[in-house]
């Protein structure tokens, strides 16, 4: 019996914590270059590829992805994907307290690309779909954090390394799975 059913997936990129303006290392080069071998490897379609475009890092590892993936991909850059203070973390960090009107002004944004992004397919969907978005860690982990319906207060107990990939999947019923938030530790870095 053949499945189907259609799913909804996006595939999140975390970008380094470069300053802004100042580029990214031979390192941060090569590790966003092996995800978007990895990427194409993976050998699905894309839909859509939103990112960020002011921020000079998100920029520079969008294109060394990029390079490695079909032509033609729909890239549309997204404001609504800037770094940002999304909530106040549970338990409070030391070395992370920025003032709470940021978690206010970042947290409306972050949360309303959330719901851009994060929804079941369309009934009439005839395939999977597939999107990748390239933003920051924090982002990342508070939209895992709010697909898993877990406490989004919670988004700062985890890491993610530069050029990692973290694939969501939203099924029809609304039931959310992480397939995996892989780290890309390859030995030529």
């Amino acid at each position: 019996m053949r499945c189907t059913f259609r799913h909804s997936r996006q595939l999140l990129v975390s970008i380094g914590t470069a300053s802004a303006g100042v580029p990214h290392s031979a390192r941060g080069r090569e590790q966003a270059s092996l995800t978007g071998q990895r990427l194409r490897e993976l050998n699905v379609r894309f839909r859509s590829a939103p990112l960020l475009n002011h921020d000079s890092a998100a920029r520079e590892t969008a294109e060394a992805i990029l390079r490695h993936l079909p032509q033609g991909l729909d890239v549309e850059p997204c404001r609504l994907l800037e770094e940002g203070a999304p909530v106040p973390p549970e338990p409070p960090a030391a070395n992370y307290q920025p003032p709470p009107e940021t978690f206010t002004q970042d947290g409306r944004r972050i949360e309303s690309a959330f719901r851009r992004f994060f929804h079941r397919a369309a009934p009439d969907q005839q395939s999977d779909s597939y999107e990748l978005l390239v933003c920051h860690a924090n982002v990342i982990r508070y939209f895992v954090c709010r697909a898993l319906q877990l406490p989004p207060e919670a988004w700062l107990r985890f890491s993610l390394d530069h050029a990692s990939i973290t694939w969501v999947t939203i099924r029809p019923s609304g039931r959310v799975a992480v397939r995996y938030v892989w780290q890309l530790r390859p030995h030529t870095c």
